[in-house]
């Protein structure tokens, strides 16, 4: 089994659709990027890409499909998921400067808006399980940044089979095969390969039909696009680089 299999069983094991940090917690990681390069890397995260394709299905919400807005601050970046006129959540990466800008401390948190739990999509109802998605996609993104791929594809799923096989537990039980899973993502990104939540897998472009925003929100002023899915922008990125010197 795949590296990313085990990634989808073990909510499953967990009792839940999704591994997720308990309601209210947070996020922190440092790493040896400056904060622009840091926002340049995550400003297109998708989570509608992690495990579950997350709030892609309106019969989950009473009917009302999410939209999703990308708001870049001089503090770092926010990811709004609306509910029709009502903020259903919103998604924090605070980008904090460190030795003079050269390097950056990334601090993620989710603030639950005020969309009733009837037309939100259950990914974005609770603050731990939107957290444990919101973290999963930033990990994948500033691991994309600082290991970018160097072997194949099939290097990659070969060595990842090795790695579970020697290293698998012996009685399946979540924690410790979390810990194994941890282990092979780290070793894994240490010989050049990509371990992005889907990056193994085939991507089949989504509809970029993501609904227009609500009329009190502010229009983007430009419009990007990755993949075949749309995103909204909202003000200019904020060059954090000179922050902290």
């Amino acid at each position: 089994m795949s590296l990313k299999g085990l990634i989808l069983l073990l909510p499953l094991a967990m009792g839940g659709w999704y591994v997720a940090s308990g309601s209210g917690g947070s996020f922190s990681r440092e790493v040896d990027r400056t904060p622009a390069q840091v926002a340049a890397a995550i400003a297109d995260l998708d989570i509608r890409q992690q495990p579950g394709t997350p709030g892609t299905d309106p019969a989950a919400s009473g009917g009302v499909r999410p939209t999703f807005r990308t708001e870049r601050t001089a503090e770092g970046i926010s990811f709004v998921v609306w509910s029709g006129d009502q903020v259903a959540t919103t998604m924090i990466a605070h980008l904090e400067p460190l030795d003079g800008g050269r390097r950056t401390r990334i601090t993620a948190k989710v603030e639950r808006g005020d969309a009733p739990d009837e037309i939100v999509s259950p990914a974005f109802r609770s603050t731990g399980i939107t957290l444990g998605l919101f973290t999963a996609a930033l990990g994948d993104e500033l691991d994309e940044l600082l290991s970018p791929p160097r072997r194949s594809r099939a290097e990659c799923q070969e060595l990842e089979e090795r790695l579970l096989t020697a290293n698998a537990p012996a009685n399946g039980n979540p924690i410790a095969t979390i810990r194994v899973v941890t282990l092979v993502g780290r070793e894994l990104r240490r010989q050049g390969c990509d371990t992005r939540s889907r990056a193994n897998e085939p991507f089949a472009p989504m509809s970029n039909e993501m609904g227009d925003p609500p009329s009190h929100a502010p229009s983007p002023a430009v419009r990007t696009s990755r993949e075949g899915v749309s995103f909204e922008p909202g003000r200019p990125m904020v060059d954090l680089s000179e922050k902290g010197r």
